[in-house]
């Protein structure tokens, strides 16, 4: 993510509310979209870019959200996308709530810049994108009632069991995954509400092509194969991931949770100038790609320095480079939503 710089030069980060250097106030402007300080001036907060009087989010203090936004608005627009909040009587809900947020904040951000849905046209009015951060609950007869992470029809619902580290942890070892992260979940959902909101509607022959008819496999019975088998053989020739065998839904998302993670690595390396990469959707997906994945192989060192996973996949096979492509192309794409 890019990031920012406080009024005494110190460098501001996604998430920064503070600056450690001087104590001023940091957040993100909603006027001038950038990370910068602000200054208390009568009621309000001055941003230190452009001038304009601001005020915190509402959810500043009760989830950590570092929006400053118009005086006629309580909450920032990020915050709205989410209906459902944790149960805050719990204890561990409110650091769960938090995570969330900034994780979803950190998507929705990425999904703006990158001119993917929702913001594309009027789709948020047509086909709305929102959040539910849920607690498995128990049942009017005693019975524990797991709360699924999941999309359907432009809601996701993430279980907040997966902002406690420990728990995602485990499930990341019990189901062989490379990778279990807030992030990760959030971008593999989305994918699920770009397929839904946009692929399927403005390029279903191409999206046929690559990733299969969904409508020719039962996702019932393909999740029960998958779990009972596991993946098809020589999986990785075809796909991103394991998971990505399971139905052409699921491909698509993963492909999509993929394309959004090398997106995040390629604006990144461009903030702290490890690299000039074109990120335009005019741009070509296949030298973009390979400049990232050349990032990767340096990072992914660092992190075996450490005993830590490998960032991403060093190289990509030329099935998942043409699928890739094809999410690539989406941002070009329009949507008749009127």
């Amino acid at each position: 993510m890019k990031t920012g710089q406080c009024r005494c030069g110190n460098r501001i980060f996604f998430a920064n509310s503070v600056c450690l250097n001087c104590q001023a106030t940091l957040g993100r402007c909603d006027a001038c979209k950038t990370l910068t300080s602000f200054r208390a001036v009568d009621s309000a907060y001055q941003c230190d870019d452009c001038g304009v009087s601001m005020q915190p989010c509402g959810n500043r203090e009760r989830s950590g959200c570092n929006s400053y936004i118009s005086d006629d608005a309580t909450y920032c627009q990020w915050c709205g996308f989410t209906t459902t909040i944790p149960d805050l009587g719990v204890p561990e809900n409110s650091s769960r709530w938090a995570a969330l947020e900034l994780a979803k904040r950190r998507l929705l951000m990425q999904l703006e810049s990158l001119e993917l849905p929702p913001f594309v046209g009027n789709l948020q009015e047509k086909h709305p994108l929102t959040f539910r951060f849920l607690d498995d609950t128990t049942n009017d007869q005693g019975e524990h009632q797991t709360t699924f992470t999941g999309h359907e029809s432009g809601q996701i619902t993430i279980n907040t069991k997966e902002a406690d580290s420990v728990h995602r942890e485990q499930l990341r070892v019990q189901l062989g995954e490379p990778h279990r992260t807030l992030i990760g979940h959030m971008r593999h959902e989305v994918g699920h509400y770009i397929d839904w909101s946009l692929a399927s509607r403005v390029a279903l022959s191409d999206y046929k092509k690559l990733f299969g008819d969904p409508d020719a496999t039962d996702y019932g019975e393909a999740m029960k194969r998958y779990y009972a088998q596991g993946a098809v053989a020589k999986w990785a020739d075809q796909h991103v991931s394991c998971y990505a065998t399971m139905h052409p839904w699921e491909d698509f998302a993963e492909t999509c949770n993929a394309y959004l993670d090398i997106m995040a690595i390629a604006e990144t390396a461009n903030d702290q100038s490890m690299a000039k990469l074109d990120l335009s959707p005019s741009s070509d997906c296949d030298s973009l790609v390979a400049s990232v994945l050349n990032i990767v192989v340096a990072v992914s060192e660092f992190n075996s320095d450490l005993g830590l996973q490998p960032l991403l996949p060093e190289r990509l096979p030329p099935a998942v480079m043409k699928k890739l492509s094809y999410i690539h192309s989406l941002r070009r794409r329009s949507l008749d939503t009127g």
